[in-house]
Parts: C-alpha cells; sequence; structure tokens
C-alpha cells in the first residue's frame, strides 16, 4: 500500500500555473488506519491514473496540517508569510477530502486557508470526527458530508452547514443507513435512531469511496475541464 506523503514526498511540482487542479485527501489515524486508507489511498490514485493535464493529486497523514498550509502557499506562488510576488499568485482550483481525523484537518486547513484568501471549490468529509466539524468556512464553494448511521452516538459531525449559505453549496448530507442504503437528510430534519452499532468498516466501503469519486468528478466537469470521464448512465 502506498504511504501518505510527506511535505518533502509531494511530487507535485510548485508553484502551479494558473488554471491548474490540485486534489489534496487528508487519511484518518487509529488502530486501523492502514486498512481503513486503503480505500482513500486508491482514490488518489485511480484520479492520477486519469493522466489528465494540470490536474495534481496528493495525499497527506491528518497530522500534517502545516505541512499541506505550506505546500499550498507554495503552489500558489506565496511566500513564507502568505503574500504574493508582484507578477500575482497563481489561481488554482483546490479540492479537498478527508476521512476521519482528516475530515477534521481538512476543516482547520480551509480556516487558513481562508485567511489568505483562498478559495476551495469542494470539500468533501468522510466520517469526520469532532462536533465542531460541522461548520463550513465562506471560502468553500461546495462540500458534502457521508457519515455512518452509527455517528449519530458518537463524537462525530452529522451534518454540516455553511458559515455562509450565499457563499457555500452543502450538496448534501449523506447518511449510509443500517440496511446499507444511502440516505440525503435535508435541512431541518435529523437522523433517527440507529438500529445496530457504528459500523467500523463503513470508511473503507467502496461505495463511500465511489460517492467521493463522483462528487470531484462533477466538481471537474463543472470546471469544464477536458479529458474527464463521462458520469455513467443512470
Amino acid at each position: 500500500m502506498a504511504a501518505p506523503q510527506r511535505r518533502t514526498e509531494f511530487t507535485t511540482p510548485t508553484p502551479l500555473t494558473s488554471g491548474s487542479t490540485l486534489i489534496l485527501g487528508f487519511l484518518g489515524g487509529g488502530k486501523r488506519s492502514g486498512e481503513e486508507n486503503r480505500p482513500a489511498i486508491q482514490l488518489a490514485e485511480r484520479l492520477r491514473a486519469l493522466e489528465i493535464p494540470a490536474v495534481y493529486v496528493e495525499t497527506t497523514a491528518h497530522d500534517r496540517s502545516s505541512q499541506a498550509f505550506k505546500f499550498i502557499e507554495a503552489a500558489t506562488r506565496r511566500d513564507a508569510k502568505g503574500r504574493c510576488p508582484v507578477q500575482g499568485c497563481s489561481k488554482i482550483q483546490l479540492l479537498l477530502y478527508g476521512r476521519g481525523e482528516g475530515g477534521a484537518t481538512l476543516l482547520k486547513l480551509a480556516r487558513e486557508l481562508n485567511t489568505l484568501g483562498i478559495s476551495i471549490a469542494l470539500a468533501v468529509q468522510v466520517d469526520t470526527v469532532g462536533r465542531s466539524d460541522g461548520v463550513i468556512p465562506s471560502n468553500v464553494a461546495r462540500a458534502a458530508n457521508l457519515y455512518d448511521a452509527g455517528a449519530a452516538a458518537t463524537s462525530g459531525a452529522t451534518r454540516i452547514r455553511a458559515e455562509d449559505p450565499a457563499k457555500t453549496q452543502i450538496l448534501a448530507n449523506l447518511m449510509f443507513s443500517d440496511d446499507g442504503k444511502w440516505v440525503d437528510l435535508p435541512e431541518g430534519v435529523s437522523p433517527g435512531p440507529s438500529r445496530g452499532a457504528r459500523s467500523a468498516q463503513f470508511d473503507s466501503d467502496p461505495q463511500v469511496w465511489n460517492r467521493v469519486e463522483d462528487y470531484i468528478l462533477d466538481e471537474m466537469r463543472r470546471a469544464g475541464i477536458s479529458g474527464v470521464p463521462a458520469p455513467p448512465p443512470h
């Protein structure tokens, strides 16, 4: 299994040219993190395998938010103090996804990037931890949240909401139900009691990561990036 990159292991050349797309995935932790993170890493590998020009894909550990921040600074042509050079910063499309602790790191990074005025096109959280992970900052254009039905009984956020609904679109709060179906809970509707225990396999389920991949590919189609596969027929 591929290992998550450290700052020195990022292969994306920096700075990026304006118009480039950077997809950055944050991995979770825990005793089973190697097994549970495998689908998240495989997603990155599938996206790289598309070989779409000017689209770069990286993954990193949930505890390396400061390195990721510096990496994005470098990718957008900023200096160590976050300042743009005379010729201006690179404007890139930034797509983030995070699993478990990685979901919390994703939002922490989004808030830090907001202080620099760096926009995020898409943020997708999977089985995120911490109830403070539910508010999406205004620099995120679109966001989605995927979680297990048993999450309602844990400390994880079961719903995300926009800090500023005029700037952020919440695509979905998708709950994976006890009977193995996706349920999109609309605003104001709370999940009912789970009949079963929280599934330890939820964030390793291929159905989960197929959804994450769909969101990412849809976002690239929205941006008009050529070479993105057409969505499968329904």
